[in-house]
């Protein structure tokens, strides 16, 4: 089960501001946060008259809504949920998860207090790692103490008493990420989810975690479809760059190259990732909101086949400006990089080498189209 922490204290005493302190923080270290709210009262999500609203009256008592970036699900119960239910309910990629309230659980526990408030912080159960307090307070005596601004501090408390020390690899912000490629390429679908991860675990085995400032990174795709926008989008690739090469191979792959060192890796989806987001999430019943949670989830070695390869790239493919140009002498047409093709003493453009993919339409056929 992830884990978990606690910040408790009286109402108003700064827990919410906290944890929109910590959360930043902690992200930035590359920890995937999850947060969980407990409410001492009935809340209320549901606007009157909305549709989820008028399901709930009309009887459900599982009411989930979702769109291509978020799902939410209101469950009438008869009793408060258990913690540890709670906490199952939250993706096992998640590295953490900050409870706010809670402070009767068995968790540990982050105390915020308020001198002004001119009220005692309240009791709590189990044990007390920090106390957040911009005053003197004689709870947990034994206890670290924390002004609300040192958040760098109480992060690192965080990672060493429940993460295991710090994280080893810098932080990519997968939300982010996806919204980003969401946006760029129209809706975010399973592809794009696959394509951002699989950019992302390329640039990891290179050692390069900042692909859009170093240029030093050449990405090839094998796909003309969404997991191509997803690797653009992570790695800044683009081909009017020379830094993006579409390999029209029909394969959800891509191959990225460290220039620098001449490094190269594979990534290849599994044709096995289908089945396994049927397995992650069996209760959903669109295929493709399965896939969407399966990929966003699941480990790496479940969705990708890494491989180191070799990559021959010559000059004529490098970035920068042309280093080579001719005029076809059948078109006219200026050709650049090596594109072009020597016959008889003759120079030609690929076109008209070996035959266009387009074909002029002459005078008679635009006649005919136009009557």
């Amino acid at each position: 089960m992830t884990a978990a922490i606690c910040i408790v204290g009286s109402k108003n005493a700064g827990k919410t501001s906290l944890i929109e302190r910590l959360l930043p923080e902690l992200i930035a270290r590359g920890r995937r946060v999850a947060t969980i709210k407990h409410d001492a009262h009935d809340f209320e999500i549901d606007l009157p008259g909305k549709d989820t609203w008028r399901h709930r009256q009309a009887g459900s008592g599982t009411t989930i809504i979702a769109s291509s970036t978020k799902v939410a699900m209101v469950r009438l119960t008869e009793r408060e949920a258990p913690l540890e239910e709670l906490l199952r309910l939250v993706d096992r990629s998640y590295d953490l998860v900050l409870v706010e309230g809670l402070r009767r659980s068995p968790l540990p526990k982050i105390l915020v207090h308020r001198s002004e408030l001119g009220l005692e912080p309240p009791h709590v159960l189990g044990e007390v790692w920090a106390v957040v307090s911009n005053g003197k307070t004689d709870v947990a005596p034994a206890a670290p103490r924390f002004r609300p601004d040192e958040v760098a501090a109480l992060a690192d408390l965080i990672e060493q008493r429940l993460l295991g020390g710090p994280s080893q690899t810098p932080a990519w912000n997968l939300p982010a990420l996806l919204a980003e490629a969401g946006r760029m390429h129209g809706h975010l679908c399973p592809g794009q989810v696959l394509g951002v991860r699989m950019a992302i675990l390329g640039c990891e085995r290179l050692g390069i975690f900042d692909p859009k400032l170093s240029k030093r990174l050449i990405a090839f795709v094998e796909t003309d479809r969404c997991g191509a926008d997803a690797v653009q989008t992570v790695t800044g690739c683009t081909l009017g760059k020379r830094t993006l090469k579409f390999v029209d191979y029909g394969k959800l792959a891509a191959t990225f190259l460290d220039t620098e060192t001449g490094r190269a890796v594979r990534v290849a989806a599994r044709e096995s990732a289908r089945g396994a987001s049927e397995r992650f999430a069996p209760e959903e019943l669109d295929p493709h909101q399965a896939q969407l949670r399966a990929y966003k989830a699941l480990p790496d070695d479940e969705l990708f086949a890494v491989e180191e390869v070799r990559v021959a790239l010559s000059e004529a493919d490098l970035p920068g400006r042309p280093r080579h140009r001719v005029v076809c002498d059948s078109c006219g047409e200026e050709v650049n990089d090596g594109r072009d093709v020597s016959e008889g003493g003759r120079t030609h453009c690929r076109a008209c080498a070996t035959g266009a993919y387009y074909a002029p339409v002459g005078e008679a056929q635009r006649k005919q189209v136009r009557a």
